[in-house]
């Protein structure tokens, strides 16, 4: 007689610094972009469910906005997102430390918020690849902050395609028995207004620099989806006529890069035609403007 193993499930937050290297993670275990991955600190604004399912587990992992210290009230959601992952709602954290760069206040928030969750945590050293002595700066780590002697650990370099085994192999022990959520082709919870707003605000990070990127807010203002095409109309939100000049460019020229390029993005992922326009509106001082931020919940 066959005996049939039972289905297990998890929720399991992705957690760290920006730049860490979490979204980059989770795009590996899915092999697919469905959080943004750039070059800049705290591209991810807000906790992103990816689903990874096979015929015997699906685990939903929640990409969080990496930890940091800022001026806005934004930066404070931002935060709350991340550390609400953590205490509630989950049954693994995995802490993704970066061993390129130095540790900080930064560093010392992060540990100290999955020291304290309520469930286990794996630790997560990433980016192996760009550190010269892996071994030791983990030492300095567990050295440096308290409470993960009991934790399991692994070291992967995240953009490696090697690292879904060792990683998806280090967590299965730890997911037990559970139902199954969302239908086993589900890929993510998001919403296709949603995933679009982070690929045209992906392009924008890309093709503009310093201030720029953190100032902008994408809000799709329509979403329609046709048997032949996919029709969205997007506005920009920047908080200066200076920023505004920047999109747009010479003549319109980098918006139009912007629009073809996140155009692009959403067709790979939709499999058909993309109809995609972009205004761009100034809305002073959104960052720190309590309405305005509801509308990204």
């Amino acid at each position: 007689m066959t005996v049939i193993p039972p289905f297990r499930s998890a929720f399991i937050t992705l957690f760290g610094r920006p730049n860490s290297g979490k979204s980059t993670l989770m795009n590996t275990i899915l092999e697919e972009q469905i959080s943004i991955v750039t070059s800049l600190p705290q591209t991810t604004r807000q906790n992103i469910r990816g689903i990874y399912t096979t015929d015997d587990v699906q685990i939903v992992f929640v990409d969080t906005p990496g930890m940091h210290r800022g001026k806005h009230a934004l930066n404070e959601l931002m935060r709350e997102a991340a550390v609400s992952a953590v205490s509630s709602g989950v049954d693994l954290v995995c802490y993704l430390v970066d061993l390129s760069r130095d540790f900080g206040d930064e560093e010392s928030d992060c540990a100290a918020s999955a020291a304290a969750s309520p469930v286990p945590v794996l630790l997560v050293f990433n980016k192996i690849d760009l550190c010269d002595n892996p071994d030791g700066k983990i030492n300095t780590f567990l050295s440096t902050y308290k409470g993960f002697n009991n934790s399991p650990m692994i070291k992967i370099s995240a953009t490696s395609p090697k690292s879904k085994d060792i990683f998806l192999n280090a967590i299965d022990p730890l997911i037990l028995e559970g139902p199954k959520y969302f239908d086993g082709d589900s890929l993510t919870d998001a919403t296709m207004r949603t995933i679009a707003a982070e690929f045209i605000r992906k392009q924008i990070i890309i093709n503009t620099r310093e201030e720029v990127p953190h100032a902008v807010f994408v809000e799709i203002e329509t979403y329609k989806e046709t048997a032949q095409k996919h029709e969205i109309v997007a506005g920009i939100h920047v908080e200066t006529n200076g920023q505004k000049a920047i999109i747009i460019g010479s003549k319109g020229t980098l918006v139009e890069k912007i629009k073809k390029d996140a155009r692009k993005d959403i067709e790979n992922l939709v499999g058909m035609k993309v109809s995609l326009k972009l205004h761009v509106k100034v809305t002073p001082g959104w960052r720190d403007d309590a309405n305005f931020l509801r509308t990204m919940r």
